[in-house]
């Protein structure tokens, strides 16, 4: 009875080993076999905390797959869409059984939040089977930057007052900073080091040398005034601030927030002092001639010289009938006292028409400058009075040379003169008046002679 029950209990479980093999083999290989957990920047749960990276620093991220089922799995893949494609690298395709796997993904970090769900597949071809886990994960992306830009307003210089040295103008300088970052910058300051301005020497506001908070994609505008001796000066400002953000590194260190700063440069010319507008300039008046007498001027004792004419320096005095034969006879009611030749002491005073021969309009002013009205046409000369001339004087073809070449001339030389200067347009013109006038000639020549012809065969018929 106990040897029966032996060999039962032997026998049985045999029985049954082959029932449960298959079962533990299908259970070894089943969907939860396969897991997977990422860290980013050494920062699990990172689908949840997503930790923060400096934009452009190094963003790593691993992948770690483990099976616990007892089939290995071939082709083992990853995909993550926050990952440039092509950018994780694992170090085999197949994950063994019970064992472990490490994939890692290296790239540069971009701005913003960056979440997405990581997905690892694997298949058991002898199952014919795929196994499949996924992975919340992600990180943000910290982008911190200024921009600086600046426009100078130059004042002209004022006059330095009784000092001898150059004055000196002021520029306003306004330097406009904009965050072109995602996050909000604080205590940002504006320094110039080309003007001697430190960090926080302009004025910004109701912040004082600060803009205390900067939110993204907003600008802020300082200024500054600065006096400058004349001359060509460069400014160079630089602005400061810092988003005040914790980040990780590669290895999941803490990396301090570092001074965000931006530079800008601009060029501007003090004049050397304001010009002073032409009217402003005072004008001194100018002395007047003091009256004298000429002994031989011709002009009444006591009376300035100058006074009825201006003379003509070098000319040899002409009797009272020779201005006529000269051509320079003067206009009526010249004024008696018209000076003659300067120089010519004791020459007989010139008549009442001197004034015109000495090339003066009657309306000369006291204190000798002449008033230009139109010069009257002198009259022609008369032949009684061309020679008239005493012993002593000019010579009768010296005084007529001169007469040519006043503008006495007669008609015939000066139409001469006229043509001889007439252009290619005046010729056209004076041609063309004259074929006018030709042609009216010829018409009446043509209408006078058939009537003639006419009329003399009329008369010879009636004969």
């Amino acid at each position: 009875m106990s040897g029966g029950l032996l060999v039962g209990l032997l026998v049985l479980p045999c029985l049954a080993l082959p029932g449960l093999l298959p079962a533990a083999w299908a259970g070894g290989a089943g969907d939860g076999a396969l897991r997977m957990t990422v860290t980013v920047n050494g920062r699990g749960h990172s689908g949840l905390r997503p930790p923060t990276v400096r934009v452009g620093a190094q963003v790593v991220k691993r992948y770690r797959l483990v099976n616990s089922g007892e089939a290995h799995l071939y082709g083992v893949r990853v995909v993550d869409p926050a990952v440039p494609a092509g950018a994780v690298r694992c170090a085999g395709r197949t994950l063994a059984a019970l064992g472990e796997l490490e994939c890692v993904a290296r790239f540069r970090a971009v701005g913003g939040m960056r979440r997405a769900t990581a997905r690892v597949e694997g298949d058991i071809p002898s199952l014919q089977r795929r196994l499949a886990a996924t992975a919340r994960t992600g990180y943000v992306g910290v982008a911190g930057g200024l921009r600086l830009t600046e426009r100078v307003t130059v004042s002209a210089p004022g006059r330095s007052g009784r000092s001898l040295g150059p004055a000196w103008g002021s520029a306003t300088v306004a330097y406009t900073v904009t965050n072109h970052g995602n996050r909000p910058l604080h205590a940002v300051r504006i320094g110039d080091p080309g003007l001697g301005l430190a960090p926080g020497a302009t004025d910004c506001g109701a912040g004082g040398g600060a803009v205390a908070v900067l939110a993204p994609g907003a600008s802020a505008r300082c200024t500054a005034v600065v006096r400058r001796p004349p001359g060509t000066h460069r400014s160079t400002g630089v602005a400061s601030g810092s988003d005040r953000i914790t980040t990780y590194g590669p290895r999941g260190e803490r990396l301090p927030a570092p001074v965000l700063t931006a530079r800008s440069s601009a060029v501007f010319t003090l004049p050397s002092r304001a010009s002073t507008p032409p009217s402003a300039v005072p004008v001194e008046p100018k002395p007047k001639p003091k009256p004298r007498t000429a002994a031989g001027s011709g002009g009444a004792p006591g009376r300035p010289a100058g006074s009825g004419g201006v003379g003509v320096a070098g000319a040899v005095a002409v009797p009272r009938g020779a201005a006529g034969a000269v051509g320079l006879a003067g206009a009526a009611g010249a004024p008696a006292g018209a000076t003659g030749a300067a120089g010519a002491a004791g020459a007989p005073a010139a008549p009442a028409g001197a004034a015109g021969a000495a090339g003066v309009a009657p309306g000369v002013a006291a204190e000798g400058l002449p008033v230009l009205p139109p010069a009257p046409t002198p009259a022609p000369p008369t032949p009684a009075a061309s020679l008239a001339v005493p012993p002593g004087s000019l010579a009768p073809s010296a005084l007529v040379a001169e007469q040519r070449s006043d503008s006495t001339a007669p008609p015939s030389a000066r139409r001469a003169a006229v043509l001889d200067n007439e252009g290619f347009l005046g010729r056209l013109r004076r041609r063309g008046r004259e074929a006018s006038e030709l042609g009216i000639v010829v018409i009446l020549l043509l209408l006078l002679i058939p009537a003639a012809i006419a009329a003399a065969l009329l008369g010879n018929r009636r004969g």
